[in-house]
C-alpha cells in the first residue's frame, strides 16, 4: 500500500512548539472508544427514541456524535499511516480535537479540525465545495489537519474541487461504504489532486 507523502508525521513534537495544556489532555484509543459507542448506538437503535436522537443529531449529543467522527478519522489514520494514533476530546476555536502518537521515544501532536457533509435530510442544500470554502478562515493555521466526513452517497470529481487559498497542513476525506458501516473509506492528498484512496473493514464500529 503506497503512504501518503504527508508532513503529519512531523507536525509537532513535545517541546516548545507544543502548547501546554495539549500534554495534560487525555487520550483515547480509538479501538477501544469505538465498540463502545458502537454499543450505546446499538441499544438506542432499538427503543422509540426520536430519529435525531439515534443519529446523535441533537445540540446535547453533538459532543458524542463528535467524538464519534474523531475516533473513526484516528483509527483510519492509524490504519493507513501504521502509527497507534490516540485522540483528545478537548476542542478549542481552531481544532476540534489532537491526535497524538510517538516516533520512537519522541511524542507528535496534530490540531484536528473536523468537518460533515451532512446527510440530505438533514441539509438538501449543503455541499462539499462550500464546506472546504469555509476552511479558508483557518488562516495560519498551517500545521492544521481537517478530516471531511461524507456522510451521504456523493459522486465526488476531485478534477472540480478548489482548495486554493487553503492555509492548512493537509485535507482528508473520509465515510463509510456500507449501511453496516463496517467498511470504511479514507481518501488522502486531496489538496496536491492527486488523490489517493484506502479501504478498510471496521467491524467492531
Amino acid at each position: 500500500m503506497h503512504l501518503l507523502r504527508i508532513n503529519l508525521i512531523n507536525v509537532r513534537r513535545m517541546d516548545k512548539q507544543v502548547p501546554r495544556e495539549w500534554r495534560r489532555y487525555e487520550y483515547f484509543n480509538p479501538k477501544i472508544v469505538l465498540p463502545k459507542l458502537r454499543k450505546i448506538r446499538e441499544e438506542i437503535s432499538i427503543t422509540n427514541t426520536p430519529d435525531k436522537i439515534k443519529a446523535l443529531r441533537t445540540n446535547k449529543l453533538k459532543r458524542e456524535r463528535e467524538s464519534w467522527d474523531a475516533a473513526i478519522f484516528c483509527q483510519l489514520l492509524s490504519l493507513t499511516l501504521k502509527k497507534d494514533i490516540l485522540f483528545s476530546r478537548e476542542e478549542h476555536s481552531d481544532f476540534d480535537s489532537i491526535f497524538t502518537w510517538n516516533d520512537g521515544e519522541v511524542q507528535s501532536f496534530a490540531p484536528i479540525q473536523l468537518k460533515e457533509l451532512v446527510p440530505a435530510y438533514a441539509n438538501p442544500n449543503a455541499n462539499l465545495q462550500n464546506i472546504i470554502n469555509s476552511l479558508s478562515k483557518y488562516s495560519g493555521s498551517d500545521d492544521l489537519i481537517v478530516g471531511i466526513k461524507i456522510n451521504r452517497r456523493e459522486r465526488i470529481e476531485f478534477s472540480d474541487i478548489d482548495t486554493d487559498g487553503l492555509k492548512i497542513r493537509e485535507l482528508w476525506m473520509f465515510g463509510a461504504t456500507t449501511e453496516s458501516q463496517s467498511h470504511w473509506s479514507l481518501l488522502g492528498e486531496v489538496m496536491s489532486g492527486k488523490v489517493h484512496q484506502y479501504e478498510y473493514e471496521l467491524p467492531y464500529i
